[in-house]
């Protein structure tokens, strides 16, 4: 058997296999930028689920004030449970896009230079006004969980409605 050499495919007299690659080589590209946009993406129940795992555990706290040492203990076990929900429901997002892009933590503190330093400082506002009108310490931890829950729950809107409109303009 001779050997094979490796050429590459003819080109006709007009050039279509060039023009073939190109059109090939944007249509990859194309789907790159779709798949990038459809990782961002949150699933709809996950600013509700945010706001509700950051304001239980304050609410449980709040319970167990001036109640035995079992309590206080479940007070802790829930505040366990409520870190390691935020975590499966971060990975529970990025997997529920049905795609895996993950982004270094600069691009993804880049994309929150706006809303993170606005969710919290709106936090921070209703927590002070809190205190400042005289609330008890767990009602003023309660309402700046629950605001930066529904900042969180905002932001995720907002964002999901940028990045649809995005992928409406790719198809």
């Amino acid at each position: 058997m001779p050997p094979q050499e490796s050429k590459s495919a003819p080109v006709g007299r007009d050039g279509r296999s060039a023009v073939d690659a190109e059109d090939a080589l944007k249509g990859v590209e194309a789907a790159r930028e779709r798949a990038r946009l459809q990782a961002g993406l949150t699933p709809k129940w996950y600013g509700p689920a945010v706001a509700v795992v950051l304001v239980l555990p304050s609410a449980v706290q709040a319970w167990s004030q001036g109640r035995d040492g079992q309590a206080v203990l479940v007070a802790l076990l829930v505040s366990l449970l409520g870190l390691a929900a935020v975590c499966a429901l971060v990975r529970a997002a990025r997997r529920g896009t049905g795609v895996l892009v993950t982004q270094p933590l600069s691009a993804r503190l880049r994309r929150s230079r706006i809303a993170l330093p606005a969710v919290l400082a709106a936090g921070l506002v209703v927590g002070g006004c809190c205190w400042w009108a005289g609330a008890g310490e767990a009602v003023t931890r309660i309402a700046a969980f629950a605001v930066w829950g529904l900042g969180v729950w905002g932001v995720s809107v907002a964002r999901n409605a940028a990045t649809e409109r995005a992928l409406r303009e790719l198809a």
